[in-house]
């Protein structure tokens, strides 16, 4: 089964339920995660893919070779007065 959404996952259930194993290959976004972790909750049996293409958002950019870029942190100013 090819999920287009995570939003897709709760009327997947039923049809989720009806196998032995499932392996996901969700994003690695909190989305990504909090589905795969919802899966989980009702399965025994679930293998999470995505720790395969760690560093990248997703499957496809894993297999097109574009990893997740780091930003630098920015510094915010501090709001208020100075002693």
């Amino acid at each position: 089964m090819v999920l287009n959404s995570t939003v897709n996952v709760q009327k997947a259930m039923d049809f989720l339920k009806s196998h032995k194993e499932i392996f996901t290959y969700l994003d690695n976004d909190d989305a990504g995660r909090k589905a795969t972790e919802w899966i989980q909750s009702v399965h025994s049996t679930v293998y999470n893919c995505s720790t395969q293409f760690a560093g990248y958002k997703d499957l496809n950019d894993y297999l097109r070779g574009k990893k997740i870029e780091v930003k630098p942190e920015v510094k915010k100013k501090k709001v208020g007065l100075r002693r």
